[in-house]
C-alpha cells in the first residue's frame, strides 16, 4: 500500500486511506464508498485487504453503503482475532 500507514487502530482516517488507496482518488468523509465512485469489484478489494490487515471479516455490502467514519466504527465494534 502506497498511502496507508497500518496501525492496530481502526479509524476514520486509515478507512479514508484505505479507500482512497484502492479507488485511487481522494475520499470525503461524508459520502458513501458507492457515492465516491466505488463499485463491486472495489468492494471486494477493500475486504480483503480489511481481512489482510486487521484480521477483521466484513460483508462488502457493508462497505458499498458505508462512508468512511461508519466503516471505521462498525470494525472498530467487529472481534477481532487473538
Amino acid at each position: 500500500m502506497n498511502r496507508l500507514d497500518v496501525t492496530s487502530e481502526i479509524g476514520t482516517e486509515s478507512i479514508r486511506l484505505l479507500l482512497a488507496d484502492i479507488l485511487d482518488t481522494e475520499i470525503a468523509d461524508d459520502s458513501s464508498f458507492l457515492a465516491q465512485g466505488g463499485d463491486s469489484f472495489h468492494a471486494v478489494l477493500v475486504v480483503e485487504r480489511i481481512e489482510e490487515l486487521w484480521g477483521i471479516e466484513v460483508d462488502f455490502t457493508a462497505v458499498l453503503q458505508s462512508t468512511p467514519a461508519e466503516l471505521a466504527a462498525a470494525l472498530g465494534a467487529a472481534p477481532r482475532p487473538s
